[in-house]
């Protein structure tokens, strides 16, 4: 009977009124049922948008929304529990998407395009269940779970009780034993965002290590990632603080901080990790460099030396703050330095008492259990900062180093103190070996190009949870994952963003590096001592790169024209004349040909060829480096080779991880 009335009132509908009024009434009442959530949407921009204009900064206010944002989605999950588990999931989840962006919005300000986006998903999304809870043809279905796991292909699969926290919904998976795996579960993560309607990104699945057939699915439903966030409206996240602090970069996408720390921690468990940041052009990965350098420098115990090919396009506003900056043609000269330097650095810890480098070898050593001495008091000994060596577009490095370089600076680094950090845009197989990418425990992975890409950058296990950075490639600049020591492995699969660097932050990161300068650490005597006897003057002489800006010079300043020739631009008329070369004695005033020395006077010349290279900071060099100058020696380059050999034999210059490369033995490294 009460069928027959429903069909009645439709029929009585449809056979109404077909003027203006009748149609409007008409479409009013069909549209009725389908108002409540967008009324909701409406009321909670409104309600949000007050909010923040009475309780904007009141960080009391902020506690309470978060506390009771918990407490809502909580009860709704509690109030639903007599209903499906698709709906009671769906109420849940638009809850948890609401009370969050109500938080977020009271304590930073509506954002109006995440709130129109979100709010028509989510008021779609219950009109679109209250049109399919009309079943035409009579059928019922049922589930405990609502359906979902039947819709993805696995219908056998449970569900257990849901953890609702804000903006995250955790949900127990069980798979039926024998016949359905993990590995099912990972390939059906997409059929499960389109079931809810989320996006590809919001959905992840932690497989129980401990089982085949067991897992979190997580389930992220707004993305707080939208809302670009800019480095200067922060600044570093801990001025003055320490390198055993953990390293802020922006933020996950529920919220949390992303974070890693380069020293290890043997009271929590975390090793000591080197970093490899890898992403595709416009991807954001200068950005994501910039933030981590930035807080590198903002610490008080950490000496940084940078390699950027690019000559500094990047930080240039970081480099007074710097210890030793090098481009292109100091590439060679920084890699060979800093294995010895690892190697004197962990010999130092050792001698004091220290498996591996911590805050307390920092200071001076006044503790008599941390005494090089054998009578076990203090020793005093001035103490040693963290290290660390930074090569930007390691792609450049890599050609000129080889592998080998790299290995070997990664396996003996952590334990000197010293942590490795390269960035390239892609670490495929023709760029870094498997070897030397496995050397690098901490991967900064932004947006790719393709899947191939992120399996370069992301382990199997990160990837098959649900991590994909190639779904947003260069679109999202900023967004990434991070693999690294000290985080939990579930977060490994949930999307991150650094902040944003514009041109506003030029002053202060100028402000950071300047602090950096003055108040930072310095290179302790071992350190700095033996980077001096192997790279000589490239250390000893390094400037602070603090470049005056041609537009400020004077205008009015006068101009005078010289007229020597470039290279005797340094000549002072009134300094005697150097004395000559063995070999040059008699020569007749003038400059000698190439080919017309006979072999003492080439060999002098090519000892004044190593001096000028070392001059200039060039302590890596090769026979084509010195074929460079041949017209000046007047030899073929098998000689030149044999000489090499010759002063390698003498301890004039020293074999490189490069065969073919020598590294020049500074003139006075003895003294």
């Amino acid at each position: 009977m009460a069928g027959k009335d429903v069909e009645q009132r439709h029929e009585d509908q449809l056979k109404g009124s077909s003027d203006g009024g009748g149609v409007k009434a008409y479409l009013l009442h069909r549209a009725k049922p389908y108002l409540p959530p967008w009324l909701g949407v409406g009321a909670l921009g409104a309600a949000s948008t007050v909010g923040h204009l009475v309780w904007a900064g009141d960080a009391a206010m902020g506690i309470g929304l978060t506390l009771g944002s918990v407490a809502l989605t909580g009860s709704t999950w509690w109030a639903a529990k007599g209903t499906g588990r698709e709906r009671r999931l769906h109420s849940a989840i638009t809850v948890a998407a609401g009370s969050a962006w109500t938080t977020h919005a009271v304590a930073f300000g509506p954002a109006p395009v995440t709130f129109v986006v979100g709010g028509v998903v989510v008021a779609l999304s219950w009109n679109i269940r209250q049109v399919m809870r009309r079943d035409p043809d009579g059928v019922k279905t049922s589930s405990s779970d609502g359906g979902l796991m039947e819709k993805i292909g696995l219908a056998k699969a449970m569900m257990g009780q849901a953890k609702v926290g804000p903006n995250r919904v955790t949900v127990p998976i069980a798979l039926e034993a024998g016949t359905q795996t993990n590995d099912d579960m990972s390939r059906a993560l997409g059929n499960v965002a389109s079931a809810l309607d989320v996006p590809a990104t919001a959905i992840r699945y932690l497989p129980d290590p401990d089982s085949a057939r067991r897992g979190d699915l997580v389930i992220v439903p707004m993305d707080m990632l939208a809302d670009t966030v800019r480095w200067e409206e922060q600044g570093p996240s801990l001025p003055g603080g320490s390198i055993t602090d953990p390293i802020i970069l922006g933020v996950y996408d529920d919220g949390s901080p992303l974070q890693l720390w380069l020293p290890g921690d043997p009271a929590v468990g975390r090793n000591a990790t080197h970093v490899l940041i890898a992403g595709m052009t416009g991807a954001g990965k200068g950005d994501g460099a910039l933030n981590l350098m930035t807080e590198i420098l903002s610490r008080k115990d950490v000496v940084l030396w940078l390699n950027d090919p690019k000559g500094f396009q990047d930080f240039r506003h970081l480099l007074p703050g710097i210890d030793w900056a090098t481009d292109a043609t100091g590439t060679e000269t920084m890699a060979e330095t800093v294995l010895p330097v690892i190697q004197a650095r962990t010999a130092w810890l050792g001698r004091h008492g220290y498996r591996q480098w911590c805050a307390e070898a920092s200071v001076d050593q006044n503790d008599p259990d941390h005494s090089c001495r054998s009578d076990g008091t203090a020793c005093g000994c001035p103490g040693m900062a963290f290290l660390v060596t930074w090569f930007e577009e390691a792609g450049v490095s890599l050609s000129a180093l080889g592998d080998d370089a790299f290995n070997n600076i990664a396996n003996l680094a952590r334990s000197g103190g010293v942590a490795l950090i390269a960035s390239l845009q892609r670490p495929s197989h023709d760029q870094m070996s498997t070897t030397a990418r496995d050397a690098f425990g901490s991967r900064l992975c932004f947006g790719v190009q393709n899947a191939t890409a992120a399996g370069f950058m992301l382990p199997d296990s990160v990837v098959d949870a649900g991590a994909a950075p190639e779904r947003w490639a260069n679109r999202r600049p900023g967004y990434c994952y991070l693999v690294t020591p000290g985080i939990d492995e579930a977060r490994y699969s949930s999307p991150g963003r650094t902040r944003w660097f514009t041109p506003s932050a030029n002053s202060l990161m100028e402000a950071v590096a300047a602090w950096a300068a003055r108040n930072g650490a310095k290179p302790d005597p071992i350190t700095a001592g033996v980077a001096a006897k192997v790279a000589g003057k490239a250390y000893t002489e390094r400037a602070r790169h603090q470049e005056q800006n041609p537009e400020e010079a004077d205008e009015d300043e006068e101009q005078t024209v010289s007229r020597l020739d470039d290279e005797d631009l340094d000549i002072d008329p009134n300094e005697e004349l150097p004395d000559p070369l063995p070999g040059e004695e008699n020569v007749p005033f003038g400059q000698l040909e190439g080919r017309d020395l006979n072999a003492d006077q080439a060999r002098a010349v090519l000892e004044a060829i190593l001096t000028e290279f070392e001059e200039a900071g060039t302590m890596v060099i090769g026979t084509k480096d010195v074929m460079e100058h041949g017209d000046r020696l007047g030899r073929r380059r098998g000689w030149v080779s044999g000489e090499l050999q010759r002063l390698l034999a003498e301890g004039r210059i020293t074999e490189t991880a490069k065969p073919g490369r020598y590294r020049i033995v500074p003139a006075m490294a003895d003294a």
